[in-house]
């Protein structure tokens, strides 16, 4: 599959590499593409790349890892490692004579393996690093511990890496050019292989080696056979991040996708004390980053809002968790027809609820391109405690100007009867009610029948169908 994007992410990865020594760090979920990112970096340059596996043995990794060494800068047999130290006075070593790249993925886990590793590197980066020519580029998916690796105050390494990189997911427009290269480019199916997978590439590039060609090929082909490669994707992640107590998380994950949204809902979903939820929350938030909390977009004060939701941030976990954890048994004796039915079944619904973040999405690349009537600098939905919704709401607080936004997957053409009720709620929304400017706009799967479409032109409201948001290209 041809590498995509992560122009920005290249260019500060090779201005660092000019600027020696240098240390920098890659986060960002799994699966994210932090990998691929290191292998194009390595493309022409001399570097050694370490995957720190967590099930091998402490000296296999240290016999493997400096083989690896041995064999990218020439150093012959006669070199003979048996521990860390070892290992990084010879990496410091080299680097007083030649440019050495040192790749480590998976850095955090060396807290399980061997958390004297870290604290070695910062005495041989602090004592030998001046004047030396190494450069270190270190990758962990497990974003919390990252954190306490680099950025907390008492981290081992904090203050060394001279630059943070949070690799975020593709947005669609990414993905879409990936499924074009892939023969895939209708429009519905892209956003409906979007809402499957997100910006996760991973996931994109089983498409070639399975032929998938449709959202049925993936879940047929990556999920529900024996040996399907994604089968135990989400468990491994798990039981990684949480051992023992991930049964715990994946009760809080299961509540949240079927729409339990509040630490009360979830509390008496899971059977654990509201009290006792914000440690199995922050975790989900900041270690593996599949959760995130969202307050309406008009509250002044959001960290105190006591209107907060929880929402599932990654589509896979969110179908995973919704559709395959709750009938697991049926999947461990080879039901997979009942799978298939069940999935058939809530399919459309499912996109429907990941449609609302893709157009929102659409909007902020609309936004950062000057495509809009206003210029926004808040973006999300809009809720009240009588029940009342507004799928997406966009703010400018300083010109008192405000977007409404409706999002509708439905197979039939929008009617007028949407874009009147969305009207209707605008008036619920208590935000500068006497001096705002207020835009519209309505996306549909289908497009829009005549007269919802005529009913929207005499509004002055802006329409999007599912073609215009999943081929949008900027100038």
């Amino acid at each position: 599959m041809k590498f995509h994007n992560r122009k920005d992410e290249l260019q500060e990865l090779n201005l660092l590499r000019n600027a020696m020594p240098s240390m920098i760090v890659l986060t960002g979920r799994r699966r994210v593409g932090k990998t691929e990112l290191i292998k194009k970096f390595l493309e022409g340059e001399t570097g050694v790349y370490f995957f720190v596996d967590s099930e091998k043995s402490e000296k296999m990794l240290i016999a493997e890892f400096s083989a690896q060494l041995s064999e990218c800068f020439g150093l012959g047999e006669y070199v003979k490692i048996e521990d860390w130290e070892t290992l990084l006075e010879l990496i410091f070593d080299l680097g007083n004579k030649r440019d050495v790249i040192v790749c480590i993925d998976e850095f955090q886990r060396f807290m399980q393996i061997n958390p004297s590793f870290i604290s070695q590197l910062q005495k041989y980066w602090d004592l030998s690093g001046t004047g030396s020519r190494v450069y270190f580029v270190i990758s962990g998916s497990s974003v919390g511990m990252i954190n306490r690796i680099f950025v907390e105050q008492k981290a081992p390494l904090f203050k060394r890496a001279q630059n943070i990189l949070f690799i975020e997911p593709f947005d669609l427009k990414t993905i879409s050019l990936v499924l074009n290269d892939l023969g895939i480019t209708d429009a519905a199916t892209k956003i409906e292989m979007y809402a499957l997978f997100g910006g996760m590439i991973h996931y994109y590039t089983l498409f070639e080696d399975y032929g998938v060609k449709s959202v049925k090929d993936a879940i047929d082909k990556l999920l529900l056979r024996k040996f399907a490669p994604l089968k135990n994707e989400v468990r491994d992640t798990m039981i990684e991040s949480f051992g023992r107590e991930h049964r715990t998380y994946y009760s809080i994950l299961t509540a949240i996708a079927l729409g339990k949204y509040t630490k009360s809902e979830i509390s008496d979903y899971v059977d654990v004390k509201v009290t006792s939820l914000s440690r199995y929350m922050d975790d989900l938030t900041d270690v593996i980053g599949v959760v995130r909390r969202e307050v309406p977009v008009t509250e002044s004060r959001p960290w105190r809002s006591k209107k907060g939701r929880y929402l599932l941030n990654d589509n896979f976990f969110e179908f995973w968790f919704r559709f395959i954890f709750r009938n697991m048994s049926y999947q461990e004796i080879g039901n997979f027809d009942y799978l298939r039915e069940n999935i058939r079944q809530g399919f459309d619904p499912f996109v429907g609820r990941k449609f609302e973040g893709i157009c929102r999405e659409f909007l902020m690349e609309l936004n950062r391109q000057g495509g809009l009537p206003l210029q926004f600098d808040r973006i999300g939905s809009w809720w009240n405690r009588k029940g009342d919704e507004i799928d997406i709401v966009a703010l400018n607080s300083e010109t008192d100007e405000i977007l409404f936004a409706e999002c509708k997957w439905r197979s039939a053409p929008l009617g007028r009867v949407v874009v009147e009720e969305l009207f209707e709620k605008s008036k619920l929304v208590d935000w500068r009610m006497e001096n705002r400017q207020e835009y519209f706009a309505v996306f549909s799967k289908s497009g829009f029948g005549k007269p919802g479409l005529e009913y929207c032109r005499e509004h002055g409201m802006l329409t999007f169908d599912a073609d215009m948001i999943a081929n949008y290209r900027s100038e």
